[in-house]
């Protein structure tokens, strides 16, 4: 996911995004351990997803603050 479509999304559309994204890294990480997974670049580039989300809903957090 890039950037640019994190920031256009709402609060509550990133945290069901953020949700997902978590249970996407459990799955790969059980296919990890099982010896079944195929792509090994999805596992780093999940976890860059949930960074970049968590790094959006703070900055809308202190945005927030700050405005009021």
């Amino acid at each position: 996911m890039k950037i640019n479509q994190v920031r256009e999304m709402s609060p509550e559309d990133l945290k069901i995004s953020l949700k997902d994204n978590y249970e996407a890294l459990q799955n790969f990480r059980f296919q990890l351990a099982t010896g079944q997974l195929e792509n090994y670049k999805s596992l780093s580039a999940t976890k860059r997803t949930i960074a970049r989300i968590k790094t959006i809903l703070k900055e809308k957090e202190l945005k927030e603050k700050a405005s009021k």
